[in-house]
């Protein structure tokens, strides 16, 4: 964080004259590529200071040349410094650009009053406004903090739903397999046997011995296919619908399969 009247001596030390100005959510608020003197650029970045928001952050940054590419970003890297306009920083810039006037007039009417009561002496001008700009910037961190909490939080509200959406995507291959396998299995055991999910004990004896069973065959043979084939789903299914429509037909292309 650093003043104005910093960027303006970095201004005029580099001869830095085209700039452009974000706020805290990276909107644009200002930008200056005309060709002008430095002093003209100076003078509408000191125009946009005088007529902003106070108590907002603003970026900065300045280029020493207006090349820029076709969608408007500039071609080199630029300076970029956050400045915090605030009403005390206002009433700085303006007090110092008034000459001989003395520079404790307009806080609100308490000079004034401080004035009126003999009390000019125990007034710090320099120590009211930084403190008040130091209420401000803390104020601002407490703003910053929060915006990057609701980030974080956003962030992890979107990193749940990808896991849940990365599950629910695998879940649903896997009920698939478990789908097209309970409907095939009966069939390549003869016909008499109990669907996938209803092995009788002998089955899940085997299972447990970690036997390659007939169900692990099929549920293998299904996932190699539907890597390997990008239509699998559409053959299962018709070889299926040919099962049921035409058993002959079906019972010939086994036999058919069974002498390779």
């Amino acid at each position: 964080m650093t003043s104005p009247e910093f960027i303006i001596d970095v201004m005029r030390e580099q001869d830095l004259r085209y700039f452009t100005i974000v706020d805290s959510e990276y909107r644009l608020q200002y930008q200056q590529w005309q060709p002008i003197s430095l002093e003209e650029s100076i003078t509408r970045l000191k125009k946009f200071i005088d007529h902003c928001s106070t108590n907002t952050i603003f970026r900065i940054s300045l280029y020493s040349t207006n090349e820029r590419l076709k969608d408007g970003t500039p071609k080199r890297d630029g300076l970029t410094y956050e400045v915090m306009i605030t009403e005390s920083l206002r009433e700085k810039q303006k007090m110092s650009e008034i000459p001989n006037q003395t520079p404790m007039m307009g806080l609100d009417g308490y000079v004034d009053k401080a004035y009126s009561a003999g009390a000019m002496g125990a007034i710090d001008l320099d120590r009211y406004l930084n403190t008040k700009d130091q209420i401000l910037q803390l104020q601002l961190k407490i703003q910053q903090l929060e915006m990057e909490k609701k980030y974080i939080e956003d962030k992890s509200a979107r990193d749940l739903e990808n896991l849940r959406n990365e599950y629910e995507r695998k879940s649903s291959k896997e009920e698939r397999i478990m789908g097209i396998a309970s409907q095939f299995f009966p069939m390549m055991m003869g016909g008499n046997q109990s669907p996938m999910n209803g092995l009788d004990v002998e089955t899940d004896t085997l299972m447990d011995k970690k036997v390659e069973t007939p169900k692990d065959k099929v549920v293998k043979s299904i996932n190699f296919l539907m890597q390997h084939d990008p239509d699998f789903v559409t053959n299962i299914s018709k070889l299926a619908e040919l099962a049921e429509k035409k058993p002959m037909v079906y019972k010939m292309a086994v036999q058919q399969l069974n002498q390779f």
